[in-house]
């Protein structure tokens, strides 16, 4: 009898911890069930939160930086180019990073027009805007605040460009490690590496550890760059932008992290005026050097929407790509036409980048009108200051025609502009004038007047240097 009631009472917990089991695993199923497949969270109807709701709700979950570097793995590449074969380092990615050189933009598909005429496209938000005269030509959602993942590196670039020598080389350092994840160049503390080669690896590679490294360099530590960051927005007028890190990763951010499509092309367009950005965007293939790679390592463009690229359109010369689980596929592009003109487009959180872009590259350019200029600059007419002559000769060698939006071609207005004095001394080539078309007073096109002799001082340049200076005290004073 007592053993029977030993049996009874073993079975029956082997029954309770049965159903324990049972239970747990229900509630692991029905937390799974609530997490979408990039490891966001959803709602109870099962769709996925909105893109950055995380901006006001506490991230609960902070990946943390991988522990493997880059320079551990390693896989052999061959350059094209050189006919050389180097060795290039690869990383896992982990949280919310996605690892660019991972990312499968195979499958892309066709877009349409919608039935008004106005682009179809995928993105949660976007903008194409004309980098001359900084008009929108299509928008949807651009002043959404949303995270732009590693389009970021585009802020972090300029800075660093305009840091000052960019042949000088960096050390990197401890500081330069903190708050790493997702793409890497596999730099380490105490490697040695140009900064203009931190500007090619963060561009064209994406790195983290490159971006993170420019950072450090330029303001001493990864918080006061941010800071600078944010500074430089202001000044460009990102009105709706925040940056928390210069590498885009935003799992290290709480939400504090996020742009807009507008604010990108502001940025977009800003940068592209630097000689140095535009040529690194424009790479297609680059060696950069550091200790692990004294005689190069060749990194490949992750834009291919680049002319020539996989998914390339002609004309298309930059800027950066980004993708995260909350960003979504983002990018920041321009194309410089055949047709003279100069466009920005950014989509943020999409899943067509490349066909979008096109999509909206096409919408943009069949807006435009091409207008033939007339050089005819009989009426120039200034009196030259302390010259040997009371003229001076000019020419201007505009384009044949320039773009014009075609609902504005009526409003074209024409105008030769110049000082009412020209100051002695003047050589050939100097500028003194130009031929402008207007639209409601926004400069459309500009072509410069130049001379075509020399025209010495009969005042031996002092009468000039003094009225000069008189004439820029007095604009100061006026500003």
């Amino acid at each position: 009898m007592n053993h029977s009631k030993e049996s009874f009472f073993q079975s029956f917990g082997y029954i309770k911890r049965a159903a324990a089991l049972a239970i747990a695993a229900a509630m692991v199923t029905a937390f799974a069930l609530s997490v979408n497949a990039d490891g966001n969270p959803v709602s109870a109807s099962g769709k996925p939160n909105s893109a950055y709701d995380a901006r006001t709700a506490t991230r609960t979950s902070t990946t943390a930086a991988s522990k493997t570097s880059a320079a551990q793995t390693t896989s052999t590449t061959a350059s094209d180019a050189s006919e050389t074969t180097t060795t290039t380092a690869s990383t896992t990615p982990t949280g919310s990073e996605i690892n660019e050189n991972a990312v499968d933009d195979t499958v892309q598909t066709s877009t349409e027009l919608n039935e008004d005429g106005t682009p179809k496209i995928t993105a949660g938000s976007a903008v194409i805007m004309d980098c001359d005269t900084g008009m929108v030509l299509y928008s949807y959602n651009e002043n959404n605040q949303m995270p732009m993942a590693s389009t970021t590196k585009i802020m972090t670039c300029i800075l660093a460009l305009e840091s000052g020598d960019v042949g000088r080389t960096i050390t990197i350092n401890d500081e330069c490690m903190k708050m790493l994840d997702g793409t890497k160049i596999g730099l380490l503390p105490g490697y040695k590496i140009t900064m203009y080669d931190l500007c090619v690896g963060m561009m064209m590679y994406s790195g983290n550890d490159a971006a993170n490294s420019a950072a450090v360099a330029v303001s001493g530590s990864i918080s006061a760059f941010v800071s600078l960051m944010n500074e430089k927005a202001m000044e460009l007028g990102m009105l709706n932008t925040h940056f928390d890190t210069p590498s885009g990763l935003d799992q290290f951010s709480d939400g504090a992290h996020y742009s807009t499509a507008y604010d990108m092309a502001l940025l977009g367009r800003y940068a592209m005026q630097n000689a140095d950005f535009r040529d690194i965007v424009g790479f297609k293939a680059r060696n950069i050097y550091y200790d692990e790679f004294p005689k190069g390592r060749m990194l490949v463009t992750h834009n291919y929407l680049l002319q020539g690229q996989q998914f390339g359109y002609e004309g298309c010369d930059g800027i950066k790509t980004g993708v995260t689980n909350l960003a979504g596929q983002c990018l920041v592009s321009h194309v410089t036409s055949k047709e003279g003109l100069h466009l920005v487009c950014v989509t943020l959180n999409n899943t067509n980048r490349w066909n979008d872009h096109k999509t909206l590259y096409n919408y943009a350019k069949s807006l435009y009108e091409q207008v033939p200029v007339d050089p005819d600059i009989s009426s120039f007419d200034a009196a030259i200051v302390g010259g040997s002559r009371k003229r001076v000769q000019v020419e201007c060698k505009p384009s044949e025609t320039f773009n014009v939006l075609k609902t504005q071609k009526k409003d074209v207005a024409r105008e030769v502009v110049y000082d009412d004095f020209i100051y002695a001394p003047i050589e050939s080539g100097d500028v003194v004038g130009h031929l402008r078309y207007t639209v409601n007073g926004i400069v459309i096109a500009d072509y410069p007047i130049t001379a075509i002799e020399d025209i010495r001082s009969v005042t031996n340049g002092w009468f000039t240097d003094y009225i000069k200076a008189i004439r820029e005290r007095s604009q100061s004073e006026g500003s």
